[in-house]
């Protein structure tokens, strides 16, 4: 989506596009609590998607545990892969669009490693908790949340941690994060409940959520029969 094509760039490829500007430290200090909080009410599952994952998948604070996967994209991700984690390099925007060569493969590459048939269950919902990392600036966040929302079990959950506006503003997207608020649309029209929002790095006193640190749940509604 950004950037050198691949054979141009050098060996730490998310150097070169976020150098040290995203805080691991930081992340793992505001998802860690929360994580730990789902894991206790058994709200994780075992197939989750890090969007954004970055050299430092936030999700890898996650307890490993038997039949526990995870699916760490990025755009700069080096397409390898273990027992129990995958990492694609993939265009987020290319998510859900079969049309699209990219994604086609990333998708063969996960029936692999989930060990389903391409034919018979790609299509299904799969994906128990998706966790979205300081990326929905840098996308057309509404094109990548509607197609994330495809793959999302019913009562799977969103865990989204953004900041508007903070990042390499010469890559980011014209239809990316500008507005917090404009994330509760989305999610409504997509089926979703915001379990919980907190604005960890707001001044006291301050009652505006639109362009502060947001980390949001979003839970996926039961579908209406």
């Amino acid at each position: 989506m950004f950037g050198k094509k691949p054979e141009q760039r050098g060996a730490n490829l998310w150097q070169e596009y976020w150098g040290e500007t995203y805080a691991p430290e930081l992340k793992q200090r505001l998802l860690k609590p929360l994580f730990d909080e789902l894991e206790k009410e058994g709200k994780i599952g075992n197939l989750i998607v890090d969007l954004g994952s970055g050299a430092h998948p936030v999700t890898r604070l996650l307890a490993i545990r038997p039949g526990r996967k995870r699916v760490c994209i990025d755009i700069a991700a080096d397409n390898a892969g273990s027992v129990d984690e995958l990492r694609l390099r993939l265009d987020a925007e290319k998510i859900g669009q079969l049309d699209q060569m990219s994604f086609r493969k990333a998708l063969l590459r996960v029936c692999g490693f989930l060990e389903i048939d391409l034919r018979k269950d790609a299509g299904k919902q799969q994906v128990d908790t998706i966790v979205i990392a300081d990326t929905l600036n840098y996308v057309d966040f509404r094109k990548v949340l509607n197609g994330l929302a495809n793959y999302l079990k019913p009562n799977g959950r969103i865990i989204i941690l953004n900041l508007p506006y903070r990042g390499n503003h010469t890559l980011f997207s014209d239809l990316g994060l500008k507005d917090n608020r404009q994330l509760y649309p989305v999610l409504e029209e997509r089926g979703f409940e915001i379990e919980h929002k907190s604005f960890p790095k707001r001044p006291r006193n301050e009652t505006d959520e639109s362009e502060e640190l947001i980390v949001l749940v979003a839970r996926k509604m039961q579908a209406q029969t």
